[in-house]
């Protein structure tokens, strides 16, 4: 199932670029929101009892690092906790486009990209995929 989330956090990407190449701000954010979810989601494995992630409670396990280092300290730093703060963002992005109307500049969203981009190249190369 791994392969398939991260093949859709892909596709998700590459619409995203098109919609950022197109001054469609708003849906370009909201599907970097879904690639960057599906590539955690492929990261972290399904949750327990055929449930799903909860959108913001993903972050937490994904930066962590439990995912590729089982033996990482609990109360320690997350291994990836460079992202975190850019995540939580891009929820809260996504959030503002697709409920509150608000309009997401450009420089978001062009950082987003970067951000989306890094997270599933990460996902990639810790699961070997």
């Amino acid at each position: 199932m791994s392969e398939t989330r991260i093949k859709y956090a892909a596709s998700y990407f590459e619409d995203a670029k098109f919609l950022f190449d197109n001054k469609k701000l708003n849906s370009a954010i909201s599907r970097l929101y879904y690639a960057s979810y599906h590539a955690m989601w492929a990261a972290l494995g399904d949750p327990e009892q055929g449930r799903i992630w909860k959108h913001l409670a993903i972050i937490k396990p994904f930066v962590h690092g439990f995912w590729f280092n089982p033996e990482h300290p609990a109360q320690s730093e997350g291994l990836l906790e460079h992202f975190r703060l850019s995540l939580r963002q891009l929820y809260t992005y996504r959030i503002k486009a697709d409920y509150d109307l608000v309009d997401i500049n450009e420089n978001i969203v062009n950082n987003m990209i970067q951000v989306v981009d890094d997270v599933i190249k990460t996902v990639v190369l810790k699961k070997g995929m």
